[in-house]
């Protein structure tokens, strides 16, 4: 198991506890209700119903979009803001740097989610060079938190660093994706 493995691993256990300890979120509406629209559906007579659309195929589907499909984009904006505002204001080097690193791990989720995204809307060529640039960015980036890891002599100081050098890194990789993702997604 590589180091992204395990940083992918962790995002999604991360993001998982963040959002299922959060007693903040709103309940989720109709979770144990149908929508409106199948409520008035099902209260119509068979006879008096109208034929419905011809579902897509999957190939249209993929064509389309899946993102677009699904009409999904998580945010993980609140919680990244509450992990730096408890950064910003706690003082113990070990809390700072459990934060530091969550903060990263949100980073790399948000990045995982975009690129999946733009994804959806490229041809497969496309998608095999996306895949293959990402790739090689994803080594880059493990270089330069390395690097900064190893500048430092201290180990407290060296983990900060390193998240540090981690969190820039995909800040720049979130705003090339977002950049590039304007140019493919129809607004």
């Amino acid at each position: 198991m590589t180091l992204r493995h395990v940083a992918g691993a962790s995002v999604l256990l991360l993001a998982a506890t963040l959002i299922s300890g959060c007693d903040s979120l709103p309940s989720i509406p109709y979770i144990n209700e149908k929508p409106a629209e199948q409520q008035q559906e099902a209260a119509k007579p068979a006879a008096t119903q109208t034929p419905q659309s011809k579902p897509m195929s999957r190939s249209e589907r993929i064509a389309k979009g899946l993102s677009e499909e699904l009409d999904w984009f998580p945010s993980l904006d609140e919680p990244l803001e509450q992990l730096q505002a408890t950064y910003a204001s706690d003082t113990s080097p070990a809390v700072r740097s459990q934060t530091l690193s969550s903060i990263a791990y949100i980073y790399d989720a948000q990045l995982f989610v975009l690129f999946q995204d733009m994804l959806d809307f490229l041809p497969s060529d496309a998608r095999i060079t996306e895949l293959k640039e990402q790739n090689a960015w994803l080594d880059q980036r493990q270089k330069l938190i390395t690097q900064a890891f190893l500048r430092e002599q201290d180990k407290s100081a060296a983990r900060m660093a390193a998240s540090q050098a981690f969190i820039k890194a995909t800040r720049s990789r979130i705003d090339e994706i977002e950049a590039k993702r304007k140019l493919v997604v129809l607004q």
